[in-house]
């Protein structure tokens, strides 16, 4: 099993920032790339079809969603290099700090045979993408005042 875990401390509220990002099918409102989001269902079981730049898609389940926590957790059904096999499951939660709040992207997902050259690269490749997203949610949180 290999892992992704980034961090990043903002000056607003966790309830500032959960409001901001906690809604599954609002993804263009904050994620850099994101064209489309187009969501099946409701609640648990809910399936997010993601559309980036280029044209691509990825499939994504909700399968965690705690309001009074502040934290979420969707598993990738379909996408780039990752389908169902690779158990990808993603949580992203916000906790409170001294001065603001903290919002943690944390993946866990399973390579199977991949080579380990391969599988680093790609948990590093997905490690920039979560903290390239987490700068530019700062960056609109600071827009936003």
């Amino acid at each position: 099993m290999s892992t992704i875990d980034v961090q990043q401390t903002y000056p607003f509220s966790a309830d500032h920032v959960w409001q901001r990002i906690h809604g599954f099918g609002d993804l263009q409102s904050w994620l850099p790339g994101v064209t489309d989001c187009q969501v099946e269902g409701e609640g648990i079981g809910a399936v997010r079809t993601v559309t980036v730049a280029d044209g691509g898609q990825v499939i994504e389940e909700l399968v965690a969603f705690d309001p009074a926590a502040r934290q979420f957790s969707y598993r990738i059904l379909q996408g780039p290099g990752v389908d169902a096999r690779a158990h990808f499951i993603a949580t992203v939660s916000i906790t409170k700090a001294d001065d603001g709040c903290t919002v943690r992207w944390q993946a866990d997902f399973d390579a199977g045979n991949a080579p380990a050259e391969k599988v680093e690269k790609a948990r590093q490749s997905a490690t920039g993408m979560y903290q390239f997203c987490l700068s530019h949610l700062g960056q609109l949180l600071a827009q936003e005042g």
